[in-house]
């Protein structure tokens, strides 16, 4: 599953150390929707790191993919 290009952006700004509410005044959005598309980014992340860590314990390689291809079906 692919962050969206506002999770993205949220996760750019708390980089920078701005808080939930921070972000949504800069985003122009309520502070509610940054914390649940903060969360939503935050698992995501999470799975994703959790899929490598399996494949990579199971030998898989994963330099030969198209991981990043927005060709997903």
């Amino acid at each position: 599953m692919n962050l969206t290009g506002r999770e993205r952006r949220i996760l750019q700004l708390a980089k920078q150390g701005l808080s939930d509410y921070k972000i949504a005044h800069v985003l122009k959005i309520c502070p509610p929707t940054v914390t649940k598309s903060h969360r939503n980014a935050q698992k995501k992340l999470a799975e994703a790191q959790a899929d490598i860590k399996w494949a990579t314990k199971t030998g898989l390689d994963l330099t030969d993919s198209d991981f990043g291809s927005e060709d997903e079906s």
